[in-house]
């Protein structure tokens, strides 16, 4: 990641009270408690990035996932023509690069900013020590990416069969 972009604005910890109210309204994630939300936060930096801000490039290895807080964000992903072949808007309480931070591949699309965000950055580092110190927590963050992971795959599969582009 290519952190001149971005404003880091500090621990999340200084944020979980907001963090908690927006996980609030998003699958999976609004199963945590308070008390899950400031432990999760921990382990999670707060930083800032502009509109048309890349924040993770396809096929870049990256160590690390983003969940939106505020503003919006598309993962865009291209053919080796540069031609658009998916498109997917991404606003607060959504995340990108969840399998990429389980499995270590390149991440499939772009990210990049529609309008100013704030986001949360977890390493693979911070969370594999999230796994060891709260293993019930970092479980319902894994649950949370098979789930995001199912719905694009779902998404991308009835866009297959419909025969339509997947934008």
């Amino acid at each position: 990641m290519n952190s001149t972009h971005f404003e880091l604005l500090g621990g999340a910890q200084d944020h979980a009270a907001e963090i908690h109210e927006i996980f609030g309204n998003t699958p999976v994630l609004d199963r945590l408690d308070l008390a899950e939300t400031t432990a999760l936060c921990r382990y999670m930096a707060v930083y800032s990035a502009g509109r048309h801000t890349r924040l993770m490039q396809q096929g870049e290895l990256t160590n690390h996932l983003l969940i939106v807080l505020t503003g919006a964000a598309e993962a865009v992903q291209t053919n080796h023509d540069g031609s658009v072949c998916s498109r997917l808007s991404l606003a607060p309480g959504d995340s990108w690069g969840e399998l990429a931070l389980l499995n270590g591949e390149p991440v499939s699309a772009t990210c990049v900013t529609t309008e100013p965000v704030d986001f949360l950055l977890i390493t693979r580092s911070a969370y594999k020590d999230l796994l060891l110190t709260f293993p019930r927590l970092a479980n319902k963050l894994l649950l949370r990416f098979l789930h995001t992971a199912s719905k694009r795959l779902e998404w991308a599969q009835t866009r297959l069969q419909a025969g339509a582009p997947a934008h």
